[in-house]
């Protein structure tokens, strides 16, 4: 698959790694679409990039809104060619000490928006794939979701947060079997620490420094390292139902 002149839908891409896959993709010529909540964020991105990305408003964890906005980019480019399931939410509570116990409804919210979420977009992009797709072609679509190397090395009080990137490094392999005889594929990216504006100070913490001293490369990634993995997932048409850690090497300790 060629990522020029594709069409590509960014979850969560109004901020953070989600925004840098999203300019990513369209610097390399690909129509893209982002979903989120935050209004001002989307539609700044979408029009300093002339309309180039456009911004649909959207709770994926709505199967209403989710179907909308699939037939939103249905009416407007036709077909779908990448989705990046990248919208979701970082939690931190320990399952239990002496003040209290994990909070019910934070648990599920994580799962509903981490999980759920994704499941939803997946299905309906999956969907509109199959409607277009080509026999001839060697792929006829590619889902992604972004799931972390905390499905693997989960630290305390991610027990939420963990569970909802372990579901989704789950879901990568029997997807893509579902899927494969349509010639669509299914991966997950396994992001480690990732500097963000908004945690572009963190390697300079406690915690931040030990990571870093438990790292190979010795330094935290970039979004645009992310980016440029889902690109090469993208344009290769014989990866599928594998999970790619972008870690630098890192193995989460325990603190």
């Amino acid at each position: 698959m060629k990522i020029q002149d594709s069409v590509v839908l960014v979850t969560g891409g109004a901020s953070g790694i989600g925004e840098a896959i999203a300019r990513y993709f369209h610097s390399k010529g690909a129509l893209v679409y982002i979903c989120d909540m935050q209004d001002e964020k989307g539609k700044k991105l979408e029009s300093e990039t002339n309309g180039k990305i456009k911004f649909i408003k959207c709770d994926i964890t709505s199967e209403e809104n989710v179907k909308k906005m699939l037939n939103e980019i249905k009416t407007n480019s036709i077909r779908i060619d990448t989705v990046i399931n990248s919208a979701g939410i970082s939690w931190g509570e320990l399952i239990a000490s002496e003040k209290g116990i994990h909070k019910s409804e934070n648990f599920e919210k994580v799962m509903k928006v981490n999980v759920y979420g994704s499941f939803l977009v997946s299905k309906y992009a999956a969907k509109l794939m199959i409607e277009t797709m080509d026999a001839k072609k060697e792929c006829n679509g590619n889902i992604i979701f972004l799931g972390s190397v905390a499905a693997f090395d989960g630290q305390k009080g991610q027990t939420a947060y963990s569970a909802s990137k372990g579901a989704l490094v789950g879901m990568t392999l029997p997807m893509a079997r579902d899927l494969g005889g349509f010639k669509i594929r299914v991966n997950c990216i396994a992001p480690g620490l990732i500097l963000t504006p908004m945690s572009s100070t963190f390697d300079s913490t406690r915690v931040g420094k030990s990571i870093l001293a438990a790292t190979p490369l010795k330094r935290f990634g970039l979004p645009v390292e992310v980016a440029s993995t889902a690109e090469y997932i993208a344009s290769n048409d014989y990866v599928t139902g594998t999970v790619v850690r972008v870690d630098g090497g890192c193995r989460l300790p325990y603190f």
